[in-house]
């Protein structure tokens, strides 16, 4: 029978940490996604003929100011607001994964930090693809005839933190996953280590008692002799 594995101080330290801090950072990503999809203050452009000044996102929700509409759409923009949309669901349900399992709403699973931490690299990944094709969008118009200064606004900054707590929530999840499977492989390795050693004492056992017997058996020859 193997013994049972106990948690140190330090691992269930390790636990609480992982269970309060991941749920923080993907709340928190989500909610600076969220913001940086509504508006479209990614970009500032200002016409240098006629001074107007534009404002460009991937999504044209310009509410009283002037967008930058371009017709017909290129593809970096249309791929830019699918990757967008997906970073907005992914990090919502990867912000619902990480509550539900840190709050036992949903029984974990034996794999659930490493379903956790898929899901927040990859919402990490569609934000910066989406962060990434509006980037190539905007270089695109700087090679046309009579290009616009352009200026970077704070949707970019709060784009590129948001994949940065995503991917750091993430590595939590991951870290924890390896000390879960380290925790899961010390019985069986004690259990392996047990086995062996009580087959050794039994093969000593039965060398013992097989030694006696030929003991007893010279004994015997040596009291007939004499």
């Amino acid at each position: 029978m193997g013994r049972p594995v106990m948690l140190t101080l330090e691992d269930k330290d390790m636990k609480g940490f992982t269970w309060a801090t991941a749920p923080a950072l993907t709340s928190l990503g989500y909610l600076l996604i969220l913001l940086a999809s509504i508006f479209p203050f990614w970009v500032r452009l200002v016409n240098e003929e006629s001074q107007e000044v534009f404002f460009s996102g991937l999504f044209e929700n310009c509410f009283h100011i002037k967008c930058w509409k371009p017709r017909p759409l290129s593809v970096y923009i249309i791929l830019g607001r699918v990757f967008l949309l997906s970073a907005v669901v992914l990090s919502f349900l990867t912000t619902f994964i990480m509550v539900s399992f840190a709050s036992q709403l949903f029984p974990r699973t034996r794999k659930h930090n490493f379903v956790s931490a898929s899901v927040s690299f990859l919402t990490g990944a569609c934000a910066f693809l989406a962060l990434l094709l509006h980037a190539l969008e905007i270089q695109n118009l700087r090679r046309k005839p009579s290009p616009p200064q352009f200026s970077v606004q704070w949707p970019y900054y709060v784009m590129g933190f948001s994949v940065l707590l995503f991917i750091v929530a993430g590595a939590i999840c991951l870290v924890q996953e390896t000390a879960c499977l380290r925790c899961r492989l010390l019985p069986i390795s004690q259990n392996f280590e047990e086995t062996q050693g009580i087959s050794h004492l039994e093969n000593l056992e039965s060398l013992g008692g097989e030694l006696s017997t030929i003991q007893k058996e010279t004994l015997l020859k040596e009291e007939t002799v004499i």
